[in-house]
């Protein structure tokens, strides 16, 4: 499966413009299939005397690390949305343009969360959060703020696709560029 970057197309149904956003491919967490592997074989070797759970264990950690998509639901699914010069549609929801406080983007994964420095010598704890950065890099959505909540448009974007998206939906709504 080859890994998928993010991206968007706009096409126009009468007045209002619809955008249909593919999110990207979340990375894959090569360290712990690594660590499932390593697990895996120290069970074959230990199969006589119950090498069968670290063979079980191994293979959740193979999946996991493989298949798992930990961004949040939202920047997992295609979506999509209209925007017209008065409003935009949504999830089943209208937000009017004069109700709008502003378009905004946020990443699903650091979502308010200060720049920290951490200091660690745990390898298991490092890597995972060299693989939490790596997966933020594809978990960027368009949000639209209003009646004091925000509401996500659409999610699991790149920056380039992000701020490409946000530029768009302004445009449509008559509005430079937050």
């Amino acid at each position: 499966m080859k890994d998928r970057a993010s991206e968007y197309s706009k096409r126009q149904d009468g007045a209002a413009t619809v955008f249909d956003v593919t999110p990207a491919s979340a990375p894959k967490f090569i360290y712990l299939v690594i660590i499932g592997a390593v697990i895996g074989l120290i069970g074959l070797g230990m199969i006589a005397s119950g090498g069968i759970f670290m063979i079980l264990m191994a293979a959740f950690a193979i999946w996991y690390g493989w298949f798992r998509d930990q961004r949040p639901k939202g920047h997992k699914a295609t979506s999509t949305f209209r925007v017209s010069p008065e409003q935009i549609e949504a999830g089943g929801r209208t937000f009017k343009k004069d109700e709008i406080h502003r378009l905004i983007l946020k990443n699903g994964i650091t979502d308010k969360e200060l720049p920290i420095q951490q200091w660690t010598t745990n390898r298991n704890e490092m890597a995972g959060m060299a693989h939490r950065a790596k997966l933020s890099t594809v978990a960027n959505s368009l949000n639209v703020e209003t009646g004091g909540k925000s509401f996500m448009l659409a999610g699991g974007m790149d920056e380039t696709t992000a701020y490409g998206l946000l530029t768009d939906v302004s445009k449509v709504l008559g509005w430079s560029p937050a």
